[in-house]
């Protein structure tokens, strides 16, 4: 390749690069001690995901070494994964500002969601591998960043053994899918593997990609969710959760797509596949929520749901609109997520932790923080007209019109009556606390709680305003496919 055209290739790199840049800047402030003193960290990270959102707005679509495809998709994941990402960030700047960590802690959110736009730009093997790394080596500080706690200690050490077992998974598949094809591009092991499936090469691939379903948290990779979200500090639960997701279902559909085309698995069989796990996640997430008595437990269980409507809305390739349903899906999650966790992180803060017994009687200290977490837990359980009803109705009728149509997977309707169920029996789980923080009394009087932080009013209020707009947006689902569109 000509240094030209290298060259060439890089430009399309512009947003990581920003990313990347702004990290090391970050670290070379947090070196000096009046800079850390002001804080400026969280601030500095704000402003590399601001240039970075520019410059991808700006961009071109190319494919670089055949390692990253910068096509409509990766385009597409690249503004929510910076938007959350600053979000996270801002909160952290109002609800960290007294924290002498500040700087260790932006970057650790910094790289997840650099990590993240690698995931959703892979087009290989090892590009996937080195962007899952990035995002599990921040996330696992961000778990167990909490000194001294022991409860974010078990969380830090459950994420990483977890994610150890994860990525060994992971690598020994892929490792077996090159020594079976001779090729680690997406591509390319899909042309290698011409118009026959061996039983080897299947299982290698299933292999390669558990560490997708251990970020889209699908059962049976789902364990560790709930103990490190009820460990580790709410507000980096709200990076480690909804940022993944993002790259994660981007990496998953470029992979279907090139690594396993219709030519290799029909459509019903994937389908079938796709709809099962989708299903049992979704019932296990709801049934198992129910009986949790914490309410970042009841989130986490949330999010093992959240993704199995997720991987619901892909099992309905290659339907059209099957991926802008999941990118709209995956918005009004994010927003609602987002939210609920760092309402979650200010009543931590003021009341200790996050069971139902100390969010009890909330409402009466602090009433918008309250009405805020039960707007985005009402958009989570899917009540109208929120985000979370207009996201779960499209992937619904995605699933029955492609259950309908000829070929269709067989399972598609169990699994749409297993969205439906878990549903309903997730909206009793969210229900636990909004009856803990809103009706129940105060166990015992606590201090007044200090005023909340410009920035973190300013990101509820950003939260708020995407879940409330993206749920009657009716046109969202067309305008995301146009996007999508090469």
């Amino acid at each position: 390749m000509s240094g030209q055209a290298l060259a060439g290739e890089l430009q399309l790199l512009r947003p990581e690069a920003a990313l990347a840049g702004g990290l090391c800047l970050l670290l070379a402030a947090d070196l000096s001690p009046q800079l850390r003193a002001r804080a400026v960290a969280p601030w500095l990270g704000v402003l590399a995901c601001a240039a970075a959102a520019g410059l991808a707005l700006t961009g071109g679509h190319g494919s670089v070494a055949a390692m990253l495809a910068i096509d409509p998709l990766a385009a597409f994941a690249r503004l929510p994964i910076l938007l959350v990402t600053a979000l996270v960030l801002l909160a952290g700047a109002g609800e960290r500002r007294r924290e002498a960590d500040h700087g260790a802690w932006s970057c650790s959110v910094l790289g997840i969601g650099l990590g993240a736009m690698l995931v959703a730009a892979a087009a290989n093997f090892v590009s996937l591998w080195l962007g899952l790394e990035l995002i599990a080596l921040a996330s696992y500080v961000l778990a167990a960043f909490r000194g001294g706690d022991r409860r974010a200690a078990e969380a830090g050490m459950k994420f990483v053994l977890f994610g150890g077992a994860a990525s060994a998974l992971t690598l020994f598949g892929m490792s077996h899918v090159y020594g079976l094809t001779g090729h680690l591009d997406f591509a390319g092991v899909g042309q290698a593997l011409g118009s026959e499936m061996p039983v080897a090469v299947l299982a290698a691939l299933c292999l390669a990609g558990v560490g997708i379903a251990y970020k889209l948290t699908l059962v049976p990779f789902h364990f560790y969710a709930p103990d490190v979200y009820q460990g580790a500090p709410a507000l980096s639960v709200a990076a480690v959760a909804a940022v993944p997701k993002i790259a994660a279902v981007a990496a998953l559909v470029r992979l279907l797509q090139s690594a396993v085309p219709a030519s290799l698995a029909p459509a019903p069989a994937l389908g079938n596949v796709l709809a099962g796990a989708a299903a049992v996640s979704m019932l296990v997430a709801a049934f198992t929520a129910v009986v949790q008595q914490d309410g970042k437990r009841i989130v986490a269980f949330s999010g093992i749901g959240h993704g199995g409507a997720l991987v619901l809305a892909l099992a309905c390739l290659p339907g059209a609109g099957a991926i802008a349903t999941a990118g709209f899906y995956l918005l009004g999650y994010a927003a609602a997520n987002v939210g609920a966790l760092v309402c979650l992180s200010v009543l931590e803060r003021t009341r200790g932790d996050c069971s139902l017994g100390a969010l009890a009687g909330a409402v009466r200290q602090q009433p918008w923080v309250t009405a805020a977490l039960c707007l985005f837990l009402f958009s989570l359980a899917g009540v109208p007209p929120l985000a979370g009803f207009l996201g779960k109705w499209a992937v619904l009728q995605q699933a029955l019109a492609q259950a309908q149509a000829s070929g269709g997977a067989p399972l598609l309707p169990w699994a749409v009556l297993a969205l439906l169920l878990s549903t309903a029996v997730s909206a009793w789980a969210y229900l636990l606390v909004v009856r803990a923080a809103v009706l129940a009394p105060a166990a015992a009087a606590t201090a007044t709680p200090p005023r909340l932080p410009w920035p973190t009013a300013v990101v509820l209020l950003a939260c708020t305003a995407a879940t409330l707009g993206l749920g009657v947006w009716l046109d969202g689902l067309p305008a995301i496919q146009r996007a999508l569109l090469p």
